[in-house]
């Protein structure tokens, strides 16, 4: 009986897609929208993997419930993928869209997990245990066409209006990728059952969602849509700035500054590891500076004062600072100051 180690072997594999996308590209929010869809997918085939093994048709059919359940979430959640892939950014914003565009899957997945109605049967084949789907298994099927449908219209029809070619090829790679697989599964798994009330073959859709994934890694690692990220962006933001920019510890502690900064200052990074406020001419200037910025939590824009650089000239300067947060969990993490020079 190898048929369930094969789809382990398949979930194992969307499971190594996930966290290829994740550990590389986490800063850029599409990337981590398909790791949370790879992640969906690979709890909803690895629970039917385990269900095919499992001891009892009893144990077979709660752990079916679990993934049957997921497997609802998977398209929709793919539908979503392709709306924040095609710049749908109006629905998204828009008030009550995620209620409504999640409420039939949700609802569908509570009859899987709480009814008994999903399905007629189980009964154990050569290749482990099968489910035998009734006519409720129609809520699933519709499901699956109606969210994947809007996800390749969505697609197709981008390929066709974005700016850059590289996205238009990719949307198109994705579309057609996904067509195949998705036809297949919903023949084999979802339609021909319903109709003839039996499985006439083996369960196909944790290879196909396999196969799903693999087209849309492919298309976005290989095209290039993670190479322009937030953090790279921000690197070159920072280096070529008018302004010098400086990043300290909540204790004051200088751990940062860009090339402005250092020509600001007349250092090349030696000033690193200093305390900024003895930067500061008047230190009460600064001791008012991060009151406001620490101990209020404002965002302190134009702040007047009159800095020294290390050979002793002074510079007035308008002060930009701002609290520098963790991006997942929003730890302070300490202080950013943006300085120019306002002399005449």
């Amino acid at each position: 009986m190898l048929f369930p180690y094969f789809e382990l072997a398949a979930s194992l594999f969307i499971l190594l897609l996930a966290f290829q996308i994740w550990t590389r590209h986490y800063e850029n929010s599409l990337a981590r929208f398909f790791a949370l869809f790879s992640m969906i997918a690979f709890a909803a085939t690895v629970l039917e993997y385990s269900s095919r093994i499992a001891f009892t048709l009893d144990l077979g059919r709660d752990i079916d419930r679990l993934s049957s359940a997921l497997w609802v979430l998977v398209f929709p959640v793919f539908a979503h993928f392709a709306v924040m892939f095609t710049k749908k950014e109006g629905w998204l914003k828009h008030r009550g869209f995620l209620f409504w565009f999640y409420l039939f899957p949700a609802v569908v997945a509570l009859l899987f997990l709480v009814t008994n109605v999903m399905y007629l049967r189980y009964e154990i084949w050569s290749v482990g245990i099968i489910s035998i789907p009734s006519v409720w298994y129609v809520l699933f099927f519709l499901d699956t066409v109606i969210y994947s449908a809007l996800a390749v219209v969505l697609l197709f029809r981008y390929s066709y209006k974005a700016h850059q070619p590289s996205e238009r090829f990719s949307a198109r790679l994705i579309a057609f990728g996904v067509l195949l697989p998705l036809i297949v599964g919903l023949c084999t798994d979802e339609l021909i059952p319903i109709i003839y009330g039996t499985r006439l073959t083996p369960p196909t859709a944790v290879f196909d969602l396999a196969v799903m994934n693999l087209f849309i890694y492919f298309a976005m690692r290989s095209y290039s849509l993670f190479a322009i990220s937030p953090a790279l962006a921000a690197d070159t933001i920072i280096e070529t700035m008018p302004d010098s920019l400086l990043v300290t510890d909540l204790d004051g502690r200088i751990l940062f500054l860009n090339e402005d900064a250092k020509k600001f200052f007349h250092a090349d990074g030696a000033i690193a590891g200093r305390q900024i406020a003895d930067l500061f001419k008047q230190k009460g200037k600064y001791d008012q500076l991060y009151a406001e910025v620490v101990d209020k939590k404002l965002e302190v824009e134009r702040f007047q004062a009159e800095l020294i650089d290390p050979l002793g000239e002074v510079i007035p300067a308008s002060i930009n600072a701002n609290l520098l947060r963790e991006k997942i969990v929003g730890e302070v993490l300490g202080i950013v100051f943006v300085v120019r020079d306002i002399r005449g």
